[in-house]
């Protein structure tokens, strides 16, 4: 079972070190308790919602307004970038949701992307719910508060309806 902290840039020796995006902030993973990688990123790319994340055999990192994929096995690392920034990230059933500023990108089971929205907000997209063939979602459309809710399709993101 794979594990994370993170702390400032100190590298031990031992572990493999990869960098995505920049030097400074260290993710440890742990595989069983026992130090298996170090992920460096730029403590730069900053926003209130960066976040952490394992899926599948990825550790996903969101930050400022990307999202990396990191394969645990490979070493492999894949950049996504958001419009203004990365805002949170959900699991259903075998995929992986990012929600961004304006808004959602579906990844399958590799972390490859399935579908990319429309842009359906200017300033923010909360996922609410999930049935067996939509998604529920508040999007920011005049912020400050201007809120809608709508619902996208699982199966290729298309808006079925907003409100």
């Amino acid at each position: 079972m794979f594990t994370f902290s993170f702390h400032p840039d100190f590298h031990k020796q031992s572990t493999r070190r990869l960098t995505a995006g920049g030097f400074g902030k260290v993710y440890d993973i742990a595989s069983d308790g026992i130090p298996f990688l170090e992920i460096e990123t730029n403590p730069n790319s900053w926003n209130p919602f960066n976040a952490a994340w394992f899926f599948q055999q990825c550790f996903c990192i969101g930050s400022g307004n990307e999202v990396y994929f990191i394969h645990l096995q490979t070493g492999k690392i894949k950049t996504v970038s958001c419009d203004m920034y990365f805002g949170s990230f959900h699991i259903h059933k075998d995929r992986l949701y990012i929600a961004s500023s304006s808004r959602l990108f579906c990844f399958d089971s590799d972390c490859e992307l399935v579908w990319k929205s429309e842009e359906i907000a200017v300033d923010g997209v909360i996922v609410n719910d999930f049935s067996e063939t939509a998604l529920s979602v508040s999007c920011e459309t005049d912020p400050p508060g201007g809120w809608i809710s709508c619902q996208l399709s699982l199966y290729n993101g298309e808006l079925l309806s907003s409100v």
